[in-house]
Formats: C-alpha cells, structure tokens, sequence
C-alpha cells in the first residue's frame, strides 16, 4: 500500500512547485499500534498499581491497630488477674496468720497442761506408785514465723508476667495450636496460691497438737485407772491388819521436808475433758498417797531377808519349859545365830537392853500407838533414841533369854497391846505385789 504526502505546492524546475511523496510499511505500523497499545496497558496496570496500594496499606494499618488493641486489651486482663491475685494473697495471709496466734495460743495451752501432768507424774513417782505411766515428750513450742518457713514459701506475692502474653492472632501462637488440641484461653494464668503451701503445714501442726492433747487425755486417764487399782489394793491389803485404813489416813501426820506458802489451785471441770478429768484425779491422787504413807509407817516388812521359817506362832500354844497352857505374844522365826535382824517399819528405839525373858531385846515405837519388839538376840546393834528405818539392822539372831535355840521373838502391840504381827506380815506381803 502506497501513500503520497504534500508538503506544499511544488515547483517546477520551470519555476512551479511540486508534492514529495512517503511511503510507511504495514509492519512498522503493527508495531507502532503494538507500542501504543503496550504504553496504554502499562498506563492502566501503574494506575491499577496505585489505588490497589493505597487500599492494601489501609488493611494492614487497621490489622496492626487491631493487634495492637489485642495487646492492650490482653495486658489489662493480665493485670486485672494480678491484682485479684494480689488480694487473694492478702487475704490468704491474714487468714495464715490469725491460724498461727491460733495455733500458738492452743499451743502454750499445751505446754501448761504438759508441765501439770509433769508434776503429777513426779509426785506419784516420789510417793512411790512406780506402776504410774511416764509423760510423753513435751511438744516443741510453734512459733509464728516457723509455721510459714516450714512450708517453704517466703512470700506471700503473686508471681508478676514479665512481658504481655500474645494475642491469639500473632503468628508465635498460632504455630503453637497448630497442633495442639487444647483450646487458648486468654486472660486466664494459672499460678498456685503460695498460701496454700503454708496452709499444708499448718494443717500438720494443727493435727499435731491435737495428737498431744489427746495424749495428755489419755495419760490422765491411765493415771485414773492406776490410781483407782492401787487405791482398791492399798485398802485390801491394809485392811488385813484389822485396823481401819482411812482412821489411820486421818491420823497420819505431814510429810516432811516439805513446805511454802498455801496458794490454792482451782481446776474448772467445765472447761474441758482435760480438766474434768484433772479434777476427778485430785481426790484419788491424796487418798492414794495417803494410803501409801500409811502403809510406810506400819510393820509390814519381814524382821529377816528370804524366807523365814515360823517355829512358832501367835496365840495360844504349849509352853516349851513347862509344858503346860500358854499365850504367846509373837511369833518365832528359826533361823541360824548371827543372822541379821532388821527394823519391820520407820521408828525411834526406845528399849535396846537385856530383859528378863526376852533376852537381849530391841524394842521401835512406830506411828499410830504401834511398837515392835526383837527378842533374843545375840547382839544388839542400835541404840536408845536411835531413829531406824525400815531394813536397819537392830541385832543378831541369838538364844538369850528364856530360849531353847538360836531363834528371833518378833511382837507387834498397839499401845502396848500384843496383836498377831502376821496379820500386818501378810499386808506387806500384798503390798509387794501391788508394787
């Protein structure tokens, strides 16, 4: 295809003007419209380029603000969780340490009650009921700041986060629940109350001071029943001397070497099944023990250590010189000469001499009117005046006197009666048994 282009009027070389002609190929138009259709397209693509831009730059400020709002909104649950954890542990706290001055108080009550089973325990053990079980150990004293040191929690503070937990949108957790099944919670921390730690050892402490107390109980109780055996024995067996046991409790007089001031103790039965039963236990312990100390001041031990042989006994009997009727005020233990002789009870010698039938002759004045005499002697050992307890030796086993052999002439009297001395030989005998 041929075109033909004028630029003006040409001339001709005669002097008239004439036209020049171009000529432009197909190809080099096709890629002209291509060029042109390509610089439109590029125009269209930079335009679309621009306004999409703008569009994706506002959906990712608004997804970054939305973030961000999760953050704030994540970290003000955090702290909301740790001042209501804060106050827990304030609560907690108070809560411990009014269980500790608890605890303390229940505690120095323990160690009052502990020192009065002490003493009764020691004053039955010095009146000579060795049957009375011991005190267990005295509890060691609580204090206040061991009961939350033994739990091993110093502090009662909430743990603090120390940076914001991420929101569930933020790539760390959803890599993390990729796989896991476990739904994420937000604005839920899980952290133990360090208060419940020091609540476990308390708890320890409670049950162990309620072991003691009930131990304390227990021990008064055994002490009750030992008591009420040894007072039932204690009567059964003095009774065996014919004479009346609660006479004598009455007569008998005041321990001594002891003394003070009299400062009454009271014991409320009310207050307790500790002090009721204290209470119970005081009229037995002075019945008990004024038993005991009667029974220390009559005759009841043997006049010679193992076995004795009785030749011959109280009451009526044939003489041995004469053959005929007589009574016999003692009775006779053969023994062999030189064997020792000891003093049957506590007492002052008021006769230590040769008389008559008797021989040599030591004769003890006891409490409540009550006097023994030790006849035929070999040797006397003790003095006039002389205080004697029971198992001195006073003498020897001889054959003075009115004697046919080496034998001892054991009397008991009260005021100055002769009574049977086996009567009170076979209360001491039960009284061993008791002990």
């Amino acid at each position: 295809m041929t075109h033909s282009a004028s630029t003006g009027p040409a001339l001709p070389v005669s002097g008239l003007i004439t036209h020049k002609t171009y000529t432009v190929r197909r190809s080099t138009l096709l890629a002209g419209l291509a060029w042109l259709a390509l610089t439109t397209a590029g125009s269209g693509a930079a335009g679309w380029y621009v306004l999409s831009k703008d569009d994706l730059a506002a959906r990712l400020i608004a997804r970054e603000t939305s973030r961000q709002y999760a953050y704030e909104d994540r970290i003000a649950s955090l702290r909301a969780d740790v001042d209501r954890l804060a106050s827990r542990a304030l609560l907690d706290q108070d809560g411990v340490e009014a269980r500790v001055d608890e605890l303390a108080m229940r505690q120095a009550e323990l160690e009052s009650r502990q020192s009065l089973v002490t003493a009764l325990a020691d004053t039955l053990q010095a009146g000579g009921l060795a049957t009375v079980p011991k005190p267990p150990l005295r509890p060691r004293a609580i204090k206040p700041e061991e009961a939350i040191r033994a739990s091993g929690v110093t502090s009662f503070a909430p743990i603090m986060p120390t940076k914001p937990t991420p929101s569930p949108d933020s790539p760390v957790l959803r890599g993390a629940n990729a796989n896991s099944n476990t739904p994420w919670q937000s604005g839920e921390v899980e952290i133990k109350p360090p208060a419940k730690r020091v609540d476990s050892a308390l708890t320890r402490l409670d049950k162990a001071i309620d072991k003691s107390s009930s131990a304390q109980l227990a021990l008064l109780k055994e002490m009750d029943e030992t008591l009420a055996e040894s007072q039932k024995r204690l009567r059964g067996a003095l009774s065996e001397t014919g004479l009346d046991p609660d006479r004598l409790a009455a007569q008998s007089g005041i321990a001594k070497g002891v003394g003070g001031p009299f400062v009454p103790f009271k014991i409320d039965a009310s207050a307790g099944p500790f002090e009721a039963t204290l209470s119970a236990l005081q009229p037995r312990i002075a019945a008990v023990l004024k038993l005991r100390g009667v029974a220390e001041q009559l005759p009841l031990a043997k006049p010679m250590s193992g076995d004795v042989d009785f030749s011959s006994n109280y009451g009526y009997r044939v003489d041995p010189f004469t053959r005929g009727p007589a009574m016999h005020t003692g009775v006779d233990f053969r023994a062999e000469t030189g064997s020792p002789i000891r003093a049957t009870a506590p007492g002052k010698v008021i006769t230590a001499e040769y008389s008559g039938g008797y021989g040599n002759m030591v004769e003890i004045e006891h409490a409540n009117g009550i006097t023994t005499r030790y006849a035929h002697m070999s040797a006397i050992l003790a003095s006039n005046g002389q205080t004697v307890t029971t198992g001195t030796v006073i003498g020897r086993v001889g054959s003075t006197g009115r004697s046919t052999g080496p034998h001892l002439h054991y009397e008991t009297r009260i005021n100055d009666e002769p009574i049977d001395p086996t009567r009170f030989l076979r209360a001491g005998g039960k009284l061993a048994a008791v002990n």
